[in-house]
Order: C-alpha cells, then sequence, then structure tokens
C-alpha cells in the first residue's frame, strides 16, 4: 500500500454514440491542456530517439572522445547491470557493450573518471553484490580504459578499492573533489528505516560520506586516508569519514568551478532532501528526516546535527534524485545552479547556492521521466536517464504561450465537461463509467465521466494480464472524478471535489476543483492542495504532484480503468461493452472469450480471498508493484497471486511496530500482522502514506475477517 488513495476515474472519450450527429459529440479539451500558472520553462524530448536503451540509470561524457557512457541497470528482469557507450550525436543509433558487470546479481550505480584519465585511463565505478561471507556489499571498483580508440575496458583491471557491508540504502556513488580525493556515499545498509542502527554509528563505513586518497596509498593498499580528514584519530570513529549520519544518498557531485559537492538524498516517510557538503557535518538520520524530527533520541557523535541545504516535502517530491552544477553555455541563466530532479515525478528543479544560503530555487520542466541520473554533453545539453522510458531526454526551452491559448477555466462549469453541472450530466462526447470495486476516499462515494478526441480511441494492453491493466489512452483525452460525502439523516449528499486528469504531451496533468457551500459551482485549488473541511468533516485535497505520485508510469498513469473494473454481464451503462460499442476503447485482437472481473471487496456474496484481493488492487497496486513507488517487495498488482504477492509471512521492510517476529501478514495471528497497523493510522507511517485523513472502518473489518480465517490466497 502507498502513495495517494486512487483516483477511479471516468474517461472522457469522443465517440460515435447512437442517436447523436457526429458534429455533436466533440468534446474539446484544449482550455484544459495549458496549465493554469502558464507553459513550463524547460521540455523533454528524446536526445537520441534512435538509441536502442533499456533501464539506463546513470550518464556521463567519456573524457578526450566525442562517447557518451551510460549505465544499465536490469533490477527487475535479470538483474545485472551493463556500461555501454554511444556516439554523441542525435542520429547515433548504435550503443556498444564495455563493460558486463560480473558477480552473482551485482548492480552498478554510477562512475566517474580519474582526473588524470589521459595519463592512467582510471574510472570508478560503485556496485552492489555479493562479496565476502556471501553477503551483499557496496563497493567502489577500479577499471583501466584505454585512452585510443575504440576505448576498450580491460574487465581483468578490475580492482576493489573499498567495500563495506550493505543491503538497501547502498550509496555506492564517487567523485573526484578539486583536492583530488575521492569521496564516496554509503547508506544506512538495509531497506528498513535504520534497522542496522547504523546513522549514528560513527565506527561503521555506513550512513557517511568516506574521502580516501586513491593516490597515495602505500605498495598492495588501495587507498590511504588523508590526514586532514575530520575524524582522524578519534577514539570510534571511522578515520574514512568526511561526514555521516545520511541515509540513502543517490548521487554525488563536484563542481569544478566552485569546489561544490551537493549529495542527493531519498527520504523515508515525507522528506527529499540534498546536502551541500560540509566537514565534518552530522545529517542526522535516523534521528532526523531531513529537518523533520523522526526518532528522537539518536542523534550522537561528536557533530551537532547540520539541517539539509534545500529540502521538499511529499506534497511535491517522490524520490530525489541528485544532478550536478550546471557550466555548459546553452542555458547562461543556469550558469553556477544545481540541477536536480524527482525519479517519482519527473520534475526537474535548479537552485543556486551563494556559499552562504539559497539564493534562488525554482521549478524548470515536469516531464514523464523516472529520472535516475543526470549528464550534460559537449553541447551544454540537460540530459535526463528515463529509466522507466529507456531512453536519454534533453530539456529544450518550452516554447512560449500562443497569443490566442484559452484561458484555463477556473470554474468546474467553465470546463465545458457537464451539460447540467448541478446533475452532472454529461456534455456530448463526454460518457459516464462504473466500475467494479471502488477504493477508499474518506468515505466519500464517487461518480465517474470520460472523453476522448475526435477518430480516437483508448487502447487495452494486448498482453496476458492486459484486463487487469490500465488503458493506454491518446493526448486530448479526459478523465473526471466527483467526490461526494453521502448524505446521513437529513443532510443530503454533499459534493467536496472534482478531480480530473488530463492527457497532454504524452503526459498526465492532474488538477482539482472543491465545490462551494451551496454545491451550485467549484472552484480550482491551487498546485499545492489544502486541508479544509466537507459535510463537516476534515477534508484534504492533494496538491498536483501528490496526484502524480499514485498516477504514475509504474500504473501507467491512469487508475480505475481496466478491464476487470468495467467487465460485467450484459451491457449496462458505463460498462465496458457500452464504452466498445460506443467507439471510446479498442480492445485487442482477438479479445478474450471473457474479461476478468474485479469483485466488490464489499459484497459478501464473493468469495472473501477475492474481496481481498480487489482491496488491495484497487487501494495499494498503484504503488505496491514492480515499477511502483512503493519502497518494498510486495506486489499488490491485480494480476499477481500467491507467495508472488510479497505478502504472506513476509517480513515487514519498513518497522516492526515493536511487534514480536511480525510479519506483513501473519495468518490468524493478528498481534503479528502490521498491514493492518499501518492500515488504521494516520500520521507517520499510515497507508497510504498520503491523501486521506480517516482510516477504513470497512476495509479494516475486511482484513481482520481475513487474518482470522488464515489468509487464504484464492486462486
Amino acid at each position: 500500500m502507498g502513495g495517494m488513495v486512487s483516483w477511479s476515474f471516468l474517461i472522457l472519450l469522443v465517440p460515435a454514440m447512437a442517436g447523436l450527429a457526429a458534429a455533436d459529440v466533440r468534446w474539446n479539451s484544449a482550455a484544459l491542456r495549458v496549465p493554469p500558472d502558464g507553459p513550463p520553462e524547460m521540455l523533454a524530448v528524446p536526445a537520441y530517439p534512435r538509441l536502442p536503451l533499456k533501464r539506463p540509470v546513470f550518464l556521463e561524457r567519456q573524457p578526450g572522445s566525442d562517447r557518451m557512457i551510460v549505465i544499465e541497470n536490469y533490477a527487475w528482469e535479470e538483474y545485472r547491470s551493463v556500461v555501454r557507450r554511444f556516439r554523441d550525436d542525435p542520429e547515433a543509433s548504435e550503443v556498444e557493450d564495455v563493460l558486463v558487470i560480473p558477480g552473482d546479481g551485482e548492480l552498478a550505480y554510477g562512475l566517474c573518471f580519474h582526473p588524470q584519465f589521459a595519463a592512467n585511463g582510471y574510472l570508478y565505478v560503485g556496485t552492489n553484490g555479493r562479496g565476502p561471507g556471501d553477503a551483499h556489499h557496496s563497493r567502489i571498483v577500479r577499471y583501466t580504459m584505454s585512452r585510443e580508440a575504440p576505448w576498450p575496458i580491460d574487465p581483468a583491471s578490475r580492482r576493489v578499492i573499498i567495500e563495506w557491508p550493505s543491503n538497501g540504502h547502498n550509496g555506492a556513488a564517487a567523485v573526484f573533489g578539486n583536492d583530488g580525493m575521492l569521496y564516496v556515499t554509503s547508506g544506512d545498509g538495509s531497506p528498513n528505516s535504520d534497522a542496522l542502527n547504523a546513522g549514528q554509528n560513527t565506527g561503521s563505513l555506513l550512513a557517511k560520506v568516506l574521502r580516501i586518497d586513491v593516490d597515495g596509498a602505500a605498495e598492495g593498499e588501495a587507498y590511504r586516508v588523508p590526514s586532514d580528514n575530520p575524524f582522524v584519530g578519534r577514539e570510534g570513529m571511522r578515520p574514512e569519514t568526511w561526514a555521516y549520519g545520511l541515509r540513502n544518498p543517490w548521487r554525488i557531485t563536484n563542481d569544478p568551478v566552485s569546489g561544490q559537492i551537493w549529495v542527493g538524498q531519498n527520504g523515508q516517510d515525507l522528506r527529499e532532501y540534498a546536502h551541500l557538503l560540509e566537514r565534518g557535518a552530522n545529517y542526522g538520520w535516523s534521528e532526523y528526516e531531513g529537518s523533520r524530527l523522526f526518532q528522537p533520541g539518536k542523534l550522537s557523535g561528536p557533530s551537532a546535527f547540520t539541517p539539509p541545504t534545500l529540502e521538499h516535502d511529499h506534497a511535491a517530491f517522490r524520490s530525489l534524485t541528485g544532478g550536478f552544477v550546471y557550466r555548459g553555455q546553452r542555458f547562461p541563466q543556469l550558469a553556477g545552479a544545481y540541477l536536480y530532479g524527482d525519479y517519482g515525478t519527473g520534475r526537474v528543479w535548479a537552485a543556486r547556492h551563494d556559499g552562504r544560503r539559497i539564493s534562488w530555487q525554482r521549478e524548470l520542466a515536469d516531464t514523464p521521466a523516472a529520472i535516475a541520473g543526470f549528464g550534460t554533453n559537449a553541447a551544454g545539453d540537460i540530459l535526463l536517464a528515463d529509466h522507466l522510458g529507456n531512453a536519454v531526454l534533453r530539456l529544450d526551452p518550452a516554447p512560449p504561450r500562443a497569443a490566442d491559448a484559452p484561458a484555463f477555466p477556473r470554474k468546474l462549469s467553465e470546463t465545458g465537461i457537464f451539460r447540467d453541472l448541478a446533475k452532472l450530466d454529461p456534455a456530448p462526447g463526454v460518457m459516464r463509467y462504473r466500475i467494479n470495486a471502488p477504493s477508499w476516499h474518506d468515505g466519500a462515494s464517487s461518480e465517474f465521466h470520460m472523453a476522448i478526441p475526435e477518430g480516437k480511441a483508448a487502447e487495452i494492453p494486448s498482453d496476458s494480464t492486459g484486463g487487469w491493466k490500465s488503458w493506454n489512452f491518446p493526448d486530448g483525452s479526459v478523465l473526471v472524478q466527483t467526490l461526494a460525502i453521502p448524505a446521513d439523516g437529513d443532510r443530503a449528499a454533499v459534493r467536496a471535489e472534482t478531480r480530473i486528469l488530463v492527457r497532454s504531451d504524452a503526459d498526465w496533468l492532474a488538477y482539482a476543483w472543491l465545490w462551494n457551500k451551496d454545491q451550485s459551482d467549484a472552484e480550482l485549488v491551487a498546485a499545492d492542495g489544502l486541508r479544509t473541511e466537507a459535510a463537516g468533516q476534515p477534508w484534504a485535497v492533494p496538491s498536483r504532484t501528490e496526484c502524480t505520485l499514485c498516477h504514475a508510469r509504474g500504473a501507467n498513469y491512469v487508475l480505475g480503468v481496466t478491464a476487470a473494473q468495467l467487465s460485467r454481464d450484459g451491457s449496462d451503462a458505463g460498462s465496458l461493452a457500452e464504452l466498445t460499442t460506443a467507439g471510446f476503447v479498442r480492445p485487442p485482437a482477438p479479445a478474450p472469450a471473457r474479461w476478468p472481473v474485479l469483485a466488490d471487496p464489499h459484497d459478501t456474496a464473493r468469495p472473501l480471498a477475492d474481496r481481498v484481493h480487489a482491496y488491495l488492487a484497487v487501494n495499494c497496486s498503484h504503488c505496491h508493484r514492480h515499477e511502483g513507488g512503493g519502497n518494498s517487495l510486495m506486489d499488490l498488482s491485480p494480476w499477481v497471486r500467491g507467495k508472488s504477492r510479497h505478502l504472506i509471512d513476509a517480513v515487514p521492510q519498513h518497522g516492526l511496530y515493536g511487534m514480536p517476529d511480525a510479519r506483513l501478514i501473519a495468518p490468524r495471528e493478528v498481534h503479528r500482522s502490521v498491514l493492518p497497523v499501518r492500515m488504521s493510522s494516520r500520521g507517520p507511517g499510515q497507508m497510504p502514506p498520503t491523501g486521506s485523513l480517516q482510516s477504513d472502518p470497512a476495509g479494516l473489518s475486511l482484513i481482520y475477517q481475513w487474518l482470522q480465517e488464515g489468509a487464504p490466497e484464492g486462486e
């Protein structure tokens, strides 16, 4: 479970509906496709559109050549990594393997070149894989590359420089500073909430930035400890330590002009942050998550807490990817700015530090990329490694807003979606739809609508699990969900919020309108969302970023619009059959004789296992799946059953909540089962972690019943 409570949207398509002339059924989404705050400063476009890349995580220029280096990390498919190389040319179509990372499941995260690469050919690769004692270790490994074309790497030149036990939050990024020393990151070594208590363990190599001298080592040694490291000679301190108290550093970079070294960090529950590296600093993990108090009483060591240099909460960021300080000629306005991004939302930001403080900070682009790394080339382009998009993207200046572009609708009535707003009657070209399994929205009920551009249709994925997967929509499609607090006694139902997803330029944009008290219309909510009340109960309107944390690439952006959600016997209103007949959706050919049908979790006539399966699918699986945002092994994708879910008798990876021998689900043992505890919590550790202010009593009752009956898996 994770991310924002899902929106199961009504799809706005442009069908050829019976009884309506073609001109009557066209609905135009143009006004919704121009962001209300104006166009972004930059747009992401394919930098090398012909390159056959797969899972890129890292980019770097190869010194003294016209080549780019990319690391591909196949963590989900094959669990291996390959260092590859291609010509820095937009028309490049060939990529060569230059180093296959050896070992049993060893993954590479990044690399750096020695400052004297032209003389010695050294490059340093950060990896994690099996090591001494068969335990997982992070390490920095040196290889030698020829300085003459075709620049081969000698696999036999491999030499481990430094390594340490680590199996989660691994670090293993490295960069040379202007002082010639190698700076190396390490995380806390576990996928849990500092389960090893490594964050403040000064005697360990974990949770630190290490500083070592790889050139001045004695014969037979891989490195020496610089005598000016801050903790040399201090009892209980690893002398390699330059700074400590890091959770999960993801990327380190040095700016050779200023000498600034930046470290990006992934947060735990609520914060994402980065540090301008300081000598001897304690960055606080796990007493602090960023600047937020996390586990009081953990701080130790000789240094006081140093807060992050820049920080975002999870209303804006999900998983920060550290970048680099820009010094290219193409964007002089960004000279000296630290560029960084978000793996979860695809947003790119920049900040400039004047040596004392952040002097400016702003968002540059909102891309569809899962940003795993940054790079630049000889032209000064800003490049992004799109890990899930199998591509390298380039940031280009966005065109100015057209003078005749329509104004973004500030009122729901101005969107043109509804012919009669009071009744939520759709305008021509907009259709209602109804799903089988509703998700939890703090007790609110939902009405759904959808529309698609003229001559186009949504497509159902054609693979063997396509009936469970979200559909693929063309640009210009719109999905709408209206949430209402049900009637109670003498009080009528109260509409709280209408949420709209708009497909534009191969990305999805999310907006919300809050209904006014007299229920006559709804007003556009600002980008950062708000806390209010609806029908006397607290209500949270998610920020636009929070929406995209769940409506992300891993879930194919659209939630709730699947064949399994819309398949029903007959062709009743809002079903898959009606949408197909109307031309809103195009099934694969040949279509299966019968689509899967998702159970209503609260239909007691259905088998208990099917109801639980549906509940987890609609409330949790958009994050807890491969490529989703949930940071755990649990896979609750609706097409997954049995042991592959990593749910029954699985050890929690994010805290045991004081339970002896805890499991996510321990059949018939509620006192050992973490999942219902996190479902019932509100605050740190709650599930879902954002978008909900109230726990779901009916959902909890369902999970408890399932637990007490032995957690049957069903078929």
